[in-house]
């Protein structure tokens, strides 16, 4: 059982994301709990912000835990990135769980806004953690 003490949503936000699951809309869970829609839209943003940032919170986490950290630099191509992984988490002795062409495939979408075509317009931290999962900071 989940210790919602411990929790970085409140009661009300928990029960709103779990009505917006359900098909409600917000005017509709406004009615049900008696309040305006404003209300509920506030409340919904402000849960969806709190859960991003626990998943950011998560995520940088299992980078520090990771025994493979590297920065990709900013000018750096796209396709020179697989082998720069690989390099790097064979000395660590650790086996990708992705090939080449998923871990591009990755870089797409979760390093989307630092990528312009094939180039890294920004640097990108990443980190292979024990189990060879690839995490993008």
């Amino acid at each position: 059982m989940i210790d919602k003490k411990n929790m970085f949503l409140t009661e009300r936000q928990v029960l709103v994301l779990k009505l917006k699951k359900k098909g409600m809309s917000q005017a509709e869970i406004a009615r049900k709990l008696k309040t305006t829609r404003g209300n509920i839209c506030t409340t919904e943003k402000l849960a969806l912000k709190n859960v991003e940032k626990a998943k950011n919170t998560l995520k940088f986490y299992r980078t520090i835990e990771s025994p493979v950290n590297l920065t990709i630099p900013e000018g750096t191509d796209l396709y020179d990135v697989p082998e720069m992984i690989f390099d790097i988490a064979d000395k660590k002795q650790i086996k990708t769980t992705l090939d080449e062409a998923a871990i591009i495939v990755k870089l797409k979408t979760e390093a989307a806004d630092r990528l312009r075509g094939r180039l890294a317009i920004d640097n990108i931290d990443l980190s292979v953690d024990e189990h060879g999962n690839l995490i993008i900071l």
